[in-house]
């Protein structure tokens, strides 16, 4: 029984039998088994067509299928992420409805939350650009280092978004202890949102 498993005795088994179909052949001839071979033939190519290429093309079917999902799925996690990026882009900017009087209205809560009287307030610039409305607003104080300090630190981390664009100081001579300065606040409102 040993002897059956072993390799060398499977090729000579299979080695005979072709010789043994072919050995047939010669003697009888090829038209003898014509018919045979055709059916045969025919068989092999009806396997083929019928059992072998609709699961290939099926399978193909669903690759392609498969491919398109994932690539979607791929177009959409980038989507959203963009989506997600321009939305807290957005939440730190100014509505456009807002901006008549939204950055004159954010600086004055600004220096009254920092208990700052204004000595200037000058009116607001405008500037379009890229679908971008950039604002400025000028303003004079008089106050100490340290209201300055907490002013500047309160309009930086305002939201939505206000920039100390410039800011000079100077010292009062008259006034130990107090500057007086000159800044320049601004914002940017998109002029359209997109969704």
């Amino acid at each position: 029984m040993a002897m059956k498993s072993d390799p060398s005795y499977l090729i000579e088994l299979i080695g005979g039998e072709v010789n043994l179909v072919l050995g047939t052949l010669r003697d009888r001839g090829g038209k003898r088994f014509g018919r045979a071979f055709g059916i045969a033939g025919f068989l092999v190519f009806a396997a083929y067509v019928g059992v072998y290429v609709p699961p290939q093309q099926k399978s193909s079917r669903l690759q392609a299928q498969i491919d398109k999902a994932k690539a979607l799925s791929d177009y959409g996690e980038k989507y959203k992420a963009i989506r997600d990026l321009l939305n807290s882009a957005y939440s730190g900017l100014p509505v456009v409805d807002d901006r008549e009087q939204w950055l004159s209205n954010s600086l004055r809560d600004s220096l009254s939350a920092s208990g700052i009287n204004v000595e200037e307030f000058k009116p607001i610039r405008e500037q379009e650009s890229n679908g971008l409305i950039a604002q400025t607003s000028e303003v004079s104080l008089a106050l100490t280092f340290t209201e300055l300090f907490d002013w500047i630190l309160r309009v930086e981390s305002a939201k939505p978004m206000l920039h100390v664009q410039l800011i000079e100081v100077v010292k009062k001579k008259e006034k130990p202890g107090m500057v007086e300065v000159r800044a320049e606040i601004s914002t940017l409102i998109p002029n359209k949102r997109f969704r």
